[in-house]
């Protein structure tokens, strides 16, 4: 991953075949790098000439090391069910095929999928305690879904919108969660996805500012304004 991210910051990156591949969008290519190294060219199995999958999709990224010591620490425990969001359609076929690598059951839910079958995976999730793990796209599916049989949300990649990401947690706080939802966002240190996070960050700030006698202040600064006018 880091040789293949300095190969796209000098857009020298190539193929095993050694041809140039195309950089036209250098920061969504830093974006794949950093998720994934298959979302470039995935290896194929030298044997039957297909794609491989053995334990390279797990060692050959440091977001799926850390979602495969996340995921066996859970399923060891016996009762979680996990969401695990991404923006990258791409991405989640990778991730189906860490789960069946790893002999997990699951369901997804795209843009691409039909109504019907979105219906039919979220049912089958709500009401199946085997199904260990439900994988969204991450703008996919909107308030209509309502998931609160999980109890745990990892957003693979976030969102240059925060409020994407918000939505995205908030299909396993619905009305009739009764379970402490923990939250995992899994970020690549010195890396782009660093500048997301910061980018999403100055936009959920400004969410805190209120009009003001014709200035901006943060809420808080508002509401304790407001105390004291009451008070007095």
């Amino acid at each position: 991953q880091i040789s293949m991210y300095k190969d796209i910051l000098g857009k020298t990156l190539s193929d095993s075949a050694g041809k140039a591949l195309s950089m036209n969008n250098v920061l969504m290519q830093l974006r794949k790098c950093c998720n994934h190294p298959f979302l470039f060219e995935w290896p194929l199995d030298p044997r039957t000439g297909q794609e491989a999958v053995d334990e390279s999709i797990v060692l050959a990224s440091g977001k799926m090391q850390l979602l495969d010591r996340i995921m066996t620490k859970l399923k060891a425990q016996g009762d979680h069910k996990v969401l695990i969001f991404s923006q990258m359609t791409r991405m989640l076929d990778i991730l189906e095929d860490y789960l069946r690598l790893r002999s997990y059951t699951w369901r997804r839910l795209d843009c691409s999928m039909s109504a019907e079958e979105r219906i039919a995976g979220m049912n089958e999730f709500q009401s199946d305690d085997s199904i260990d793990c439900f994988l969204l796209s991450t703008r996919a599916g909107g308030l209509g879904v309502n998931l609160t049989k999980a109890d745990t949300c990892i957003i693979f990649d976030s969102d240059w919108n925060p409020h994407a990401d918000l939505q995205a947690q908030d299909r396993c706080h619905r009305i009739g969660q009764t379970k402490r939802v923990m939250l995992y966002r899994l970020a690549t240190a010195n890396t782009v996805e660093q500048k997301v996070l910061d980018a999403a960050k100055q936009k959920l700030k400004l969410e805190q500012l209120v009009v003001s006698k014709g200035k901006y202040k943060r809420s808080e600064e508002h509401t304790s304004e407001l105390q004291s006018l009451a008070g007095s």
